[in-house]
């Protein structure tokens, strides 16, 4: 599953959140959420389908399906899918910090380059080194649930501290800070927790 989920790490870095679920759903060949709605792209939305409107979802290309209750779920398969998500997310991390580091590059702070600052570095080291970390979990082998929802929620924790980089910029508009925030969203509908076996 290595090359796979390189692909999907690399695919979400260089063509963004939409092209990696769209490659993670393929690989997997995942069709239910563990809950009553799944995250897809936006091009995989059948004619006809209950959706659920969401703005900086749609402006990110992904859509969100609702899906009946009693619907019985692959944990396997939806764990596989998992994994590949998460990979999608860390290269949608790897590029919300490369951006936070181009917005920081032009900036003063008293003068001094804003990267120069002791605790922007202190930032960005942990940003980088967690990222591997969690590359280097989701390559062990293993179907824990708890380990892969734990990945995830790291996963929103390294988003949420690489927005805080980017300041007010973060909040307003689409970008970077944006695709974090509906790739949450997406491990949310993904994401199986304890008791879902």
């Amino acid at each position: 599953m290595g090359d796979i989920s390189d692909a999907c790490e690399r695919t979400a870095h260089v063509e963004g959140l939409a092209a990696g679920l769209e490659l993670a759903l393929r690989e997997a060949d995942v069709t239910t959420p563990p809950g009553p709605v799944a995250a897809v792209p936006t091009s995989r939305v059948p004619a006809g389908a209950t959706t659920v409107p969401h703005a900086l979802a749609a402006g990110e290309g992904i859509s969100f399906l609702r899906y009946p209750s009693h619907v019985l779920v692959d944990t396997a398969c939806t764990l596989r899918f998992g994994r590949l998500l998460a990979a999608v997310r860390l290269g949608t991390t790897r590029r919300l910090t490369e951006h936070a580091v181009r917005h920081l590059g032009g900036r003063t702070v008293g003068g001094d380059p804003t990267l120069g600052k002791q605790l922007v570095q202190g930032t960005l080291a942990d940003l980088i080194t967690e990222t591997e970390v969690l590359r280097h979990r989701l390559a062990a082998p293993g179907d824990d649930i708890a380990d892969l929802a734990d990945v995830q929620d790291r996963l929103t924790a390294l988003d949420w501290e690489a927005t805080k980089l980017l300041g007010a910029s973060g909040y307003v508009g689409g970008g970077q800070a944006t695709t974090a925030y509906v790739s949450r969203l997406v491990a949310n509908c993904w994401t199986l927790r304890e008791g879902h076996r």
